[in-house]
């Protein structure tokens, strides 16, 4: 398998790990009573941020963009900082994205 493909697929699971956690998180938070609707927007702008991050990053890997590359292993760097789970994903994530990635075949295009 193709290691844009690896990145992509793993990027993909974080950000719908992250949505799991984030809808959890808000209804724990939305079912307690003494919890103002203010106090919810802090975390779902930040969750998304993130969310938000690893979905365009899983889309550009799976295309080989540069941009994605170079976005995956920002993302890896701070991945590295959350032992241990963080860690070994940021590990697993570098690894396939140290080496460029290949680049898709160019499509004939019938004028």
């Amino acid at each position: 398998m193709e290691r844009n493909i690896k990145v992509a697929r793993a990027h993909r699971a974080i950000g719908v790990l992250y949505i799991c956690v984030v809808t959890l998180l808000v209804a724990a938070m939305a079912l307690t009573p003494d919890v103002k609707v203010t106090s919810l927007i802090f975390p779902i702008i930040v969750f998304g941020v993130v969310i938000a991050a690893h979905l365009v990053t899983a889309r550009g890997a799976r295309q080989s963009k540069p941009w994605a590359r170079t976005a995956s292993i920002v993302i890896s760097v701070l991945l590295l900082l959350g032992f241990p789970v963080g860690t070994l994903i940021g590990i697993y994530l570098l690894a396939n994205t140290w080496k460029p990635w290949s680049q898709p075949a160019a499509r004939a295009v019938v004028a």
